[in-house]
């Protein structure tokens, strides 16, 4: 299937906040309850033993939820986590506090926007890697290579997960998380609940769009070629490993999981491997 960059109403500079933030927190919640990211949570562990990771940004945090989901999965298999920081460049501040505040000591929330593009200029912050979680494919192929090359110029590491692979099927496994996540979002949202219970239950206008903007999010997500194709193409990628793997969760759909160390980078073990 060919990647198809339509728009997300989520996405318009003129979208209600109410609105973006609607779609944002059911997709948290979607993915929560579907179990969408249980077998991440390995992964990431793995990941962060490889790159020697005790820093972690969060890019695109949108809700923070799931970072918080990523967590649960590696405290449930008593895993170690890193200290990981949520930044937007549109931040959520009240729910991405609200994560921090489920993870004292582990979890902090930065309310200044941070571009993915160019972290270093607008974070300053020391740290070992990057994450992006469910938004890689909100990018356009320039900004996402941007991305990629921002965090290889600096020697990041990057893990990357997005929910579904770029086909009709990805979006029908998590269809049912997402569409219970909608109409229960509005009696959980930490914010506006009467103005996104009218527009979920009275003006049907949440859930619309929601399912429009989960169709495209699905058209555009890439596929592992078009990830190494444009990380390869950065200078010095060739000094990281990258590697791509999938991880399947109940309703028979499977999560992307797309990441890249630095060889100098590596453990001892993983250089070996």
């Amino acid at each position: 299937m060919r990647r198809i960059h339509a728009f997300e109403f989520h996405e318009r500079p003129e979208c209600p906040r109410v609105i973006r933030e609607g779609i944002v927190e059911t997709l948290g919640i979607g993915l929560r309850w579907g179990r969408i990211y249980d077998r991440v949570g390995e992964r990431f562990a793995a990941f962060c033993r490889e790159a020697g990771c005790e820093t972690v940004v969060d890019m695109c945090s949108g809700s923070g939820e799931p970072v918080d989901i990523l967590l649960s999965a590696l405290r449930e298999r008593g895993l170690p986590a890193p200290r990981v920081v949520l930044t937007d460049l549109l931040p959520n501040a009240p729910a991405m506090d609200r994560v921090a505040r489920r993870w004292p000591g582990v979890v902090e929330a930065v309310h200044a926007p941070v571009d993915a593009t160019e972290v270093a200029r607008t974070l300053d912050l020391e740290h070992d890697a990057r994450m992006v979680i469910s938004a890689f494919h909100h990018f356009p192929p320039s900004l996402a290579a941007a991305i990629l090359r921002d965090a290889i110029a600096s020697r990041r590491a990057l893990f990357i997960v997005e929910p579904c692979p770029r086909r009709l099927g990805g979006f029908l496994a998590m269809l049912p998380a997402l569409a219970l996540a909608m109409y229960a979002h509005p009696l959980l949202s930490p914010r506006e609940r009467a103005r996104k219970a009218l527009l979920t239950y009275a003006l049907p206008v949440l859930p619309a769009l929601g399912l429009w903007d989960g169709l495209v999010s699905t058209l555009r997500m890439y596929t592992r070629r078009e990830l190494l194709e444009m990380a390869e193409a950065a200078p010095l990628a060739s000094d990281y490993r990258w590697s791509f793997d999938r991880a399947p969760y109940p309703t028979g759909g499977y999560a992307t999981v797309f990441t890249g160390v630095p060889v100098e980078r590596l453990s001892r073990a993983a250089r070996a491997r």
